[in-house]
C-alpha cells in the first residue's frame, strides 16, 4: 500500500523518553496517511436541556454486521480513520520506529480487528483538530479517534459512541509562570489553545483578560510556549500529560476546569456503525483498557480509576 508521510506541523525543542509499545513487535507500516482538508463548519446551540450525562448516553452495542454503513467498510476492506499525530501518548509518529503510535491509534486497531479481522486493515487520515467534525460530514473518515470530547453541541453534528476515557480542561505553563490556573492571573497573558477545542470554547466565553492563540494542533502550543511566543496553554489534562512528557520545563497547573469523557466520533445517523463501535469499545475496556493505560499514560497522569462508566437506551 501506498505510503504517504505527514510533513511535521511543529518542531519539538525538547527530548523525549518514549514508552514502550503495547504491541510484542512493531506492526508493519502498511497504512496510508494523508491530510484531511475540508474546511470546519460552526457548531449549532446543543439540545435543549442537555446535560454532559445525557451526553455520554450512546446505543446498545451490537455485534450484528449486516447494517449499511459496517457494510460499507467490510466492502471497501479497511477502515478510514481521523487521527492526530501530534499528541504524544495519544497519537503520534514514534520517531524510534517511524510507526503511528499511542493510545487512541492502539484503539483503532481493535476496532479494525474486530470488524475487518485484521488490526492493520486501517488507513489513518490526519485530521486537525477544527477539522474533526467537517471529515465525518464529508464521508472523508468512517471514524474519528483523536481525544474528542462528547458534548451536547457535538451531538448536534455527530453520532459518539459510549465514552472510553475520562479527562478534563487544564492549564498548562512554563515553570517560571506567574499564572495558577483559570482564573484572574490569565489577564495580559498569551493563552493558545486548539481551534475547535473545547479549550477555546472555555476562553471565548471567559479569557480573564488574555489575548487567545489559536492554533490548528495542540502540539503548536507546546512549541510556542517553548519558544516564549504564548504566556499558558489550555487543554485536556491528558494531553497536557503528554506535553509535560515531553518538556518538564512545563507544568499542569489550578486543577481540572470541568469534567468530560471521549468518544469515537461517527457520522450522524450511522447507527449501526455505532452499535458496532461499541461492542468493541465493550469489549476493549473489559480486556484492554487497564494495559493500555499502563503502556500509555501510567508514567504521565499517574494511577485511574478506570474507564468510564457507560450507559445505553436504544
Amino acid at each position: 500500500m501506498r505510503i504517504v508521510i505527514l510533513a511535521a506541523t511543529a518542531l519539538l525543542l525538547g527530548t523525549v523518553a518514549l514508552p514502550a509499545s503495547s504491541a510484542a513487535d512493531p506492526r508493519p507500516e502498511t497504512l496510508t496517511l494523508t491530510t484531511a482538508g475540508t474546511p470546519p463548519r460552526s457548531a449549532p446551540a446543543g439540545a435543549p436541556g442537555c446535560t454532559p450525562a445525557d451526553a455520554n448516553v450512546s446505543l446498545t452495542p451490537s455485534l450484528d454486521d449486516s447494517g449499511k454503513d459496517v457494510q460499507r467498510i467490510i466492502k471497501r476492506g479497511k477502515l478510514i480513520a481521523g487521527i492526530d499525530t501530534n499528541s504524544y501518548l495519544w497519537g503520534f509518529r514514534n520517531p524510534a520506529t517511524g510507526q503511528l503510535a499511542g493510545f487512541d491509534i492502539d484503539l483503532v486497531h481493535a476496532l479494525a480487528k474486530s470488524i475487518l479481522g485484521n488490526a492493520d486493515d486501517v488507513e489513518f487520515l490526519s485530521v486537525p483538530t477544527a477539522d474533526r467534525i467537517s471529515a465525518l460530514q464529508s464521508g472523508e473518515v468512517d471514524v474519528v479517534v483523536r481525544t474528542m470530547t462528547i458534548s451536547c453541541d457535538r451531538e448536534q453534528q455527530v453520532a459518539f459512541s459510549s465514552p472510553y476515557f475520562d479527562a478534563g480542561q487544564e492549564v498548562l505553563v512554563p515553570d517560571s509562570s506567574s499564572v495558577t490556573g483559570y482564573n484572574a492571573t490569565l489577564k495580559g497573558k498569551r493563552v493558545c489553545a486548539a481551534t475547535g477545542s473545547t479549550a477555546i470554547a472555555f476562553l471565548q466565553q471567559k479569557s480573564y483578560g488574555s489575548t487567545i492563540v489559536p492554533v490548528e494542533n495542540q502540539l503548536d502550543c507546546l512549541v510556542l510556549m517553548q519558544l516564549g511566543t504564548v504566556d499558558a496553554t489550555i487543554t485536556d489534562n491528558a494531553l497536557g500529560a503528554g506535553q509535560v512528557a515531553q518538556d518538564p520545563t512545563i507544568h499542569l497547573v489550578g486543577g481540572l476546569m470541568d469534567s468530560e469523557t471521549y468518544g469515537v466520533a461517527m457520522k450522524l445517523g450511522e447507527n449501526d456503525l455505532v452499535r458496532r463501535v461499541n461492542a468493541v469499545l465493550d469489549q476493549f475496556r473489559a480486556d484492554q483498557w487497564d494495559s493500555e493505560y499502563r503502556t500509555w499514560l501510567l508514567g504521565a497522569m499517574g494511577a485511574s480509576s478506570g474507564p468510564p462508566t457507560v450507559t445505553y437506551a436504544g
